[in-house]
């Protein structure tokens, strides 16, 4: 694990000192469960603009089609997988 040094604007401190309180964890462990949501998201964004594959997203996210295909949906983001390319997949 690489240690990073970096300056919060208060409302982000105060934001992560809440994630810690209501999960009952370090801050630490908070800010780290933020920005894997928000490079989750940001992930989805470029699969809905188009700029990047479902591949691509599972790749960068290290997590199979199918879970990624799923977390987008959860998201709002319908996929753009024809039953074909699914069963090509497979």
């Amino acid at each position: 694990m690489t240690t990073k040094t970096l300056r919060l604007p208060d409302h982000l401190v105060n934001a992560v000192r809440d994630v810690g309180l209501t999960e009952q964890v370090e801050e630490a462990t908070a800010l780290r469960k933020l920005l894997s949501m928000g490079y989750e998201l940001y992930l989805a964004e470029q699969y809905r603009a188009g700029r990047i594959s479902l591949r691509e997203a599972a790749r960068r996210l290290g997590a199979p089609l199918g879970d990624t295909l799923d977390a987008l949906q959860r998201l709002g983001i319908p996929g753009n997988v024809s039953a074909a390319d699914a069963l090509q997949s497979l």
